[in-house]
């Protein structure tokens, strides 16, 4: 009988070597796909920063042109020409470009070219912020049109009378009333 449950002992052994090959297969299969998987993630993570990067230099390019903008600088020719030149300036005591636009006798000649005049930038500068924004001039709707003199006082008729603006009807409304009351 011990031959019997020798030969047991060997098939359950050979049995659990099997179920550990085929775990040790299934284990480095899934091994492959995490790594598959973690390249991917690679992959997006360099894109993520990326993006990341390119927005930080797209903000810092929006914020440098706003103050140039707010220095009196319009011009696109003169927007590029500032960047340039601040660019050329050592990095180390670069100061803020708000700054070193505001100091006028220190830019180059070529920056302070582009430069609005400091007696147009003087008056904005010097009012003080008000709590009631200052009003704004309305357009003047009639400035183009041509007021044509009123018709004849015996030319009233109803089509006339409905092409008068309200100022002109007022201005006529007694030559109109005697036209329509006259027999």
């Amino acid at each position: 009988m011990e031959e019997g449950s020798n030969n047991t002992e060997t098939s359950g052994a050979e049995a659990r070597i099997r179920a550990l090959i085929a775990e040790k297969k299934q284990l480095e299969a899934q091994l492959t796909e995490a790594r598959e998987l973690a390249t991917g993630a690679d992959k997006w993570r360099q894109k993520y920063e990326d993006a990341q990067n390119s927005h930080k230099a797209e903000r810092e390019a929006a914020r440098l042109e706003r103050d140039i903008l707010a220095a009196g600088v319009t011009d696109a020719e003169g927007i590029e020409y500032v960047q340039h030149a601040y660019s050329k300036l050592p990095a180390d005591g670069r100061p803020p470009l708000g700054e070193w636009l505001g100091n006028r006798d220190a830019l180059p000649r070529a920056v302070k070219a582009y430069l609005a005049e400091p007696a147009a930038l003087a008056p904005a500068a010097s009012q003080a912020p008000s709590s009631t924004p200052a009003p704004v001039p309305m357009p003047r709707s009639n400035a183009g049109a041509i007021h044509s003199a009123p018709p004849a006082a015996t030319a009233w008729s109803a089509e006339a009378i409905s092409k008068l603006s309200p100022a002109e009807f007022k201005a006529n409304r007694d030559a109109i009333m005697a036209s329509i009351l006259a027999p």
